[in-house]
Formats: C-alpha cells, sequence, structure tokens
C-alpha cells in the first residue's frame, strides 16, 4: 500500500450486508464518493431476522447525513412514549418519552423499525451509489489478517482495508489472532419472539387499540418482561417475551430455534389481559426463541496491521434493553470514517485503526452497561428492589404531570 494522503480512493471489502456494512458502505461512499467499494454477503439474497428494532437519535442523526431519513420515515414508527406498566394489573409505573422530545432534545427522532425494512432501506441506498457493489452468495473462506486480502471460494479481493460486518458469529473474527477463540456468551435470558398482522390485531377488542395507540408498550414482571410495538408502517406488532433460559449453565446445542407456542402461552399465564390477548394472537410457526448474547472480551476491533477491523456485533455484540445494538454499529461505521480521514498517509493505518478501537471500545462498554444495568431493573422479582423501582418511576410520572 502506497504512502498517499487518504483523500485518494481506497479499495474496501466489507464483509457481510447486515445493518452494520451497508451502514459502512453508506458512510464510507458518503466521505469519499471514490472509494472502490465491494461487499460480500454469504445469504444469496437480503436476509434479516424478522422482527422490531430501535434506532435512537443518535443513529437517525447518522442516518440522515447519508440521505436515508425519506425512506426511514415511510416505514418507521415514531412512538411519542414507551408506557412502562404492572405485570398483572396493567398499571402505569411510567411513562418515558420518545417523539417529539427525541428532536426536541437531540435534533433526531426516536424510530422502531421492521429489521427486514431497515436492510431493505439501506441496500436500496448502497444499490444507488457506483463506487458500491454488493455479491451474493459469497461465503468467506479466508481473510489475511496482515494484506487484508478477503478470499471466497471462486473470488479473490485484494484490499486496502477489510471490514468484518459478519455478526455475532464472525468468521471474520476467527481470522485475527488476537481474537480468533472469541465466541458469543450466552445470556442468562432468552426470548420468544413474533411478529403479529394487523388485521388480527384488529380482530380482537382488547388488541385492537395498540395497533393506533401513539406508544409502545412494556409490561414488567418477576424475572420477565413483554414489549409491544408496532413497526412496518403499522402493518405488524413486535411482541416479545423475555424470560430465564432454563438450565443457563447447560452448553446451547442451538442458538435460535421455532418456538413452544403452548409453553409460550404459559409464561404469560396469570398477566393482564393485554398480554395473555397478544399471546393467543400468536400462532403455529409465527413464534421464535431467541438466546440473547454478548461478544465479550475482544482485546481490538482491529488486526495489528490495521488492514483488517471488527464493526457491529462482530466487535461487541451488546444486549437488547438499551436500544442500542443497531445503533452501535452505525456509529462505528460512522466513526471509523472519521478516523480515516485523519491520517496523515496510508502508512498511518495501524495506529489510525488501534486509535479507533480504543474509541469506540470505550464507548460501546458503557452502553454495554447501561443495557446489562436496564435488564436488571425491567426483571425485578417482586420485592424490595421492585417497590423502590416502581416508587422512583411512580415519581417521574408526577413530575411530567406537575
Amino acid at each position: 500500500m502506497s504512502s498517499e494522503l487518504p483523500d485518494s480512493p481506497l479499495k474496501i471489502t466489507i464483509i457481510g450486508a447486515g445493518i452494520a456494512g451497508l451502514s459502512a458502505a453508506l458512510a464510507l461512499s458518503n466521505a469519499n464518493p471514490t472509494h472502490e467499494i465491494t461487499i460480500l454477503e454469504s445469504n444469496p439474497s437480503l436476509s434479516e431476522f424478522g422482527a422490531g428494532i430501535q434506532l435512537s437519535a443518535n443513529s437517525a442523526r447518522l442516518l440522515d447525513k447519508w440521505g436515508m431519513t425519506q425512506s426511514l420515515r415511510a416505514v418507521a414508527f415514531e412512538a411519542a412514549h414507551m408506557s412502562a406498566r404492572r405485570w398483572q394489573d396493567n398499571t402505569e409505573l411510567a411513562s418515558i418519552p420518545h417523539n417529539p422530545v427525541s428532536t426536541w432534545l437531540y435534533g433526531w427522532p426516536h424510530w422502531q423499525i421492521y429489521r427486514p425494512d431497515l436492510q431493505r432501506v439501506l441496500y436500496d441506498g448502497v444499490a444507488k451509489l457506483p463506487n458500491v457493489r454488493v455479491l451474493f452468495g459469497k461465503a468467506v473462506t479466508h481473510v489475511d489478517h496482515v494484506t487484508g486480502t478477503v478470499r471466497t471460494a471462486d473470488t479473490v479481493l485484494e484490499a486496502d482495508l477489510a471490514v468484518g460486518a459478519d455478526g455475532i458469529w464472525s468468521k471474520t473474527r476467527r481470522f485475527l489472532p488476537a481474537t480468533q477463540d472469541v465466541r458469543p456468551t450466552p445470556y442468562r435470558e432468552h426470548t420468544y419472539r413474533s411478529v403479529i398482522p394487523r388485521s388480527r390485531m384488529l380482530s380482537n377488542p382488547i388488541t385492537a387499540p395498540l395497533m393506533s395507540a401513539p406508544e409502545s408498550k412494556a409490561w414488567l414482571g418477576p424475572y420477565n418482561a413483554v414489549l409491544g410495538y408496532t413497526v412496518a408502517s403499522d402493518s405488524l406488532y413486535n411482541f416479545i417475551i423475555s424470560v430465564p433460559r432454563p438450565n443457563p449453565d447447560v452448553p446451547l446445542a442451538s442458538w435460535n430455534e421455532p418456538g413452544d407456542l403452548a409453553m409460550m402461552r404459559g409464561l404469560v399465564d396469570g398477566w393482564c389481559e393485554e398480554v395473555q390477548a397478544l399471546a393467543s394472537l400468536v400462532q403455529e410457526g409465527e413464534c421464535a426463541v431467541w438466546t440473547l448474547g454478548e461478544v465479550l472480551a475482544v482485546p481490538s476491533y482491529v488486526s495489528e496491521s490495521g488492514r483488517v477491523v471488527l464493526i457491529g456485533d462482530a466487535a461487541h455484540a451488546i444486549l437488547p434493553h438499551a436500544g442500542q445494538g443497531g445503533g452501535m454499529a452505525i456509529e462505528d461505521a460512522a466513526s471509523l470514517v472519521e478516523f480515516l480521514g485523519c491520517m496523515g498517509s496510508r502508512d498511518d493505518l495501524g495506529r489510525t485503526m488501534s486509535a479507533w478501537s480504543e474509541f469506540r471500545q470505550t464507548r460501546v462498554e458503557h452502553l454495554r452497561e447501561i443495557a446489562r444495568s436496564n435488564a436488571d431493573a425491567l426483571t425485578f422479582p417482586d420485592g424490595p428492589s421492585q417497590v423502590a423501582r416502581d416508587a422512583k418511576w411512580a415519581a417521574i410520572i408526577q413530575v411530567q404531570q406537575a
């Protein structure tokens, strides 16, 4: 690699066409439309798990910078607030404002989006860029951590920079000496996830109002929590039950698998009528069990040469309880561009990427702790901690009503 200044074009290979990889392509192309960018995706087409995702103002700001706002508004749900409620009697514990307060405070909204919609919008944005190509059905077989060369079964791509954006089970991570033994760590909880069609929601008088209510809802119970909100332009209702994993010390045979419908409904037996009604609307084959996991103890997000970097879940998967899993991937992409722009010459790549990694690790670990704290607070068993939480949140309501 020559020592030219970094405003000259770079050859960049991105591994993975999920939220992280597509965001990286948008950010890199936005910064320099002469970069030559190739995205390698192992699946034959776009493939994103059909569930909801939350994007806060930090993400919305960056996506707006990349020209995505109009397309995202067409598919996003902008809830006025999140209503936290008691599991048995549906008593409201707190109302946490989202919109338009997010715009008033931070300049951009808080969005809730169907994951496949988000991926499609990002992909459509990337597809318009003349300097980016997306190759489907290209499973990576090797990544050279020194040179950044990426191989598939029938392709060899030499690059100035390879970006591993291939998720929590990242293959790229295994080719970096410092991270080759890092594996995802399962959390103590897993979630039952479903999306319920609008027509079915409207057919039930208990759930019908949820489709028009300008809010998301969280019902908090002992060790369990339930979350619900509309996605996909109000055509689907995202329904999640978070519960402790049975036998959490037993190694997992599978992280994600079809859920048992009767077992899922049994988890909310005795809960308020809204939650039980939602569970009753889920049909056979529509429920998936998703084990929550983290990627921990990654010493660096970059190879020693600086020619290979990890972003998103490949680098630092966190719990979803802060609503920032996707946000951290989007921030990774944006900050990567800023650090590349600070290089004096390409010879500085190793030092620059190392500095970027340290910067991102500080930010991500802060959000990781917030997510863990939220996970605890949402599932307190009935008792002193739960009473203190409810009293604290009740005070929030009193302040809002004053």
